[in-house]
């Protein structure tokens, strides 16, 4: 068997592969002395070579159990920056606002199924007691129990229109106005782009509406809802009872929702009178039904009252063409505010609204005149101030002179007009 080297001590030099021992000990004199060693031992036939360091060995493999379990592991979270960390608490934030705008909603549609229950099996069927009167409560109730389902349906999922394409800016005047550093340059950059679109209507200082958010120039009537995030077009308000904001899509709908809410609550105050006086009385003795039909009265005339105000305060503003935005705020026009700017008489208001067939009015479907981007204006004369503009009188390529005259045509103010 081979034995093993011996190791060599710190400081300690090899002895060169010579059989010569006067060899060896004249290296160690020099070494010792400190001179340099002969020729003969810094020959490289003399001195062995450095072997190469080995390369490292890989590392085993993992048995197959081991490996199993670290390939479920999931990687360590990345550590967001302080960009990050805003931003996840913007999406957040968002999310909570998302989920609890729908709490309103849950609390209508609860009262709401309840009311049905407390009306349909507590009243109906349990205490009255004629058939005739049974089949005819129960008849018009669902009636109007089904156009005020459909309508408050239609409030709630209908979503707001936005503005379209051609009010966007493109990424040339972009770029343009995102350069111009003067406010006067940015206005004329507006003004240049506003004269292919049908807008009338200005901000407070007189320069074109503009939504830095959106990108985007402000048809008339449009506002930016800051809960939807976008522009939306004839913006009245943010409903949180439907989690929708109310615009021109759905304004109608929404109008209507009020109409039958009023009716619901209306009817079963009137059907439900007649027994709450009884159970008032004690001429009837039902405990549970007892507690329902009381508390149906009270809730139907508080919804009622409530309703009424809401509904009457909404009648008079489409009587007047007016949002509840501009009933606040008087639309801005080239010759200055004009709360009437949009009032052309209590039919054609209605007409926008509800549109010409009068069949349709009562129905949640669209009516609507118009498409929600061009509004007409009180002028001298109504044959240049046609109901709707088409959507030819805002192409690509510009208004021809004819639309041009009704846009000089449409600043007249209403202090003209006899």
């Amino acid at each position: 068997m081979l034995e093993a080297a011996p190791r060599m001590a710190p400081g300690e030099q090899k002895a060169p592969s010579t059989g010569n021992p006067e060899v060896w000990h004249r290296s160690v004199a020099s070494s010792l002395s400190g001179s340099r060693p002969t020729q003969a031992l810094e020959s490289s036939s003399e001195r062995a070579p450095c072997p190469p360091r080995p390369a490292p060995r890989p590392a085993p493999p993992l048995p197959s159990s081991l490996a199993k379990w670290t390939a479920d592991v999931p990687p360590p979270p990345r550590q967001a920056g302080p960009g990050g960390e805003k931003m996840a608490l913007s999406r957040g934030l968002r999310c909570c606002q998302r989920v609890f705008g729908w709490v309103p909603v849950a609390i209508i549609t609860l009262v709401v199924l309840w009311s049905y229950y407390a009306y349909v099996f507590e009243l109906c069927l349990v205490t009255v007691t004629s058939s005739i009167e049974k089949v005819a409560y129960l008849t018009i109730f669902h009636v109007i129990f089904l156009f005020f389902i459909w309508t408050y349906w239609k409030s709630i999922f209908t979503l707001p229109q936005q503005p379209d394409k051609k009010f966007h800016m493109s990424y040339a005047d972009k770029e343009r106005y995102e350069n111009e550093e003067r406010p006067e340059g940015q206005r004329q950059i507006l003004a240049e782009m506003a004269r292919k679109l049908p807008v009338y209507t200005r901000a407070g200082n007189g320069a074109i509406r503009f939504c830095d958010r959106c990108q985007l120039i402000k048809p008339d009537r449009c506002h930016h809802c800051s809960v939807c995030a976008m522009c939306v077009l004839k913006m009245d308000h943010h409903c949180p009872w439907v989690n929708n904001c109310i615009g021109f899509s759905n304004y109608k709908f929404f109008l209507l929702f009020l109409a039958y809410s009023l009716l619901y609550c209306l009817y079963i105050a009137a059907t439900v009178f007649k027994y709450f006086i009884k159970y008032w009385t004690e001429e009837l003795t039902n405990g549970r039904a007892k507690f329902h039909i009381l508390f149906l009265l009270f809730v139907a005339i508080m919804f009622f009252v409530s309703l009424l105000f809401l509904f009457g305060y909404h009648c008079w503003l489409v009587s007047q063409n007016r949002s509840t935005l501009e009933a606040f705020s008087a639309p801005v026009f080239p010759t200055g505010p004009d709360k009437n700017g949009f009032n052309l008489g209590i039919k054609k208001n209605l007409q926008q609204v509800f549109g010409e067939k009068k069949r349709l009015w009562f129905l949640p479907v669209i009516s609507s005149q118009g498409d929600g981007h061009f509004f007409p204006t009180r002028t001298l004369s109504e044959a240049r101030n046609p109901l709707l503009a088409s959507e030819e009188q805002w192409e690509e390529d510009g208004l021809d002179d004819d639309n041009l005259d009704y846009n000089q045509g449409s600043s007249i103010s209403v202090e003209m007009e006899t």
